[in-house]
């Protein structure tokens, strides 16, 4: 499966919706917000920032022959020095086939033409094998509540 990884722009607004709502959807156990909650919304928040075009606030998407099939937004940290990975999803059909990986990359490449250091993301104990493609990628855990782990990479 050849993939491309790309910042998503205001045309791709609509498909970024249909996969953040199925995220939702198929795995709420692994996300901070609900499907009933944000399917009500008439714009979920990035898909606004998308449509703005926003250049401190990024998702990312994941295409295979132009269908989106993943997800990575990044967000500026209150401290400042950080881009928080937020809303990581591989859609069903994309995965096993470094999606995931290629999404990670293209953030890291985001990340060097700006002023933070390093990506931070946080995610459930339970989601076993998130934990383990971050830390495949070179994530290491920096805290640790009871439920969630905060985990940080420096390229």
């Amino acid at each position: 499966m050849e993939v491309c990884c790309k910042k998503l722009s205001s045309k791709d607004s609509r498909m970024y919706r249909d996969l953040r709502l199925e995220s939702l959807k198929l795995y709420p156990e692994s996300f901070g917000s609900s499907y009933e909650e944000q399917s009500q919304l008439p714009k979920l928040f990035f898909e606004k920032l998308i449509e703005e075009h926003s250049e401190t606030h990024v998702m990312i998407g994941a295409f295979a022959n132009d269908q989106l099939v993943g997800l990575c937004g990044l967000i500026p940290t209150d401290c400042g020095n950080a881009l928080e990975v937020v809303q990581m999803y591989v859609s069903g059909s994309a995965r096993g086939k470094s999606v995931g990986r290629q999404l990670l990359s293209k953030a890291c490449s985001i990340l060097s033409s700006r002023l933070e250091s390093k990506l931070e993301l946080t995610v459930y104990l339970s989601n076993d094998a998130a934990i383990n493609a971050y830390e495949k990628f070179g994530f290491q855990q920096a805290s640790m509540t009871e439920h969630e782990m905060v985990m940080n990479f420096e390229p």
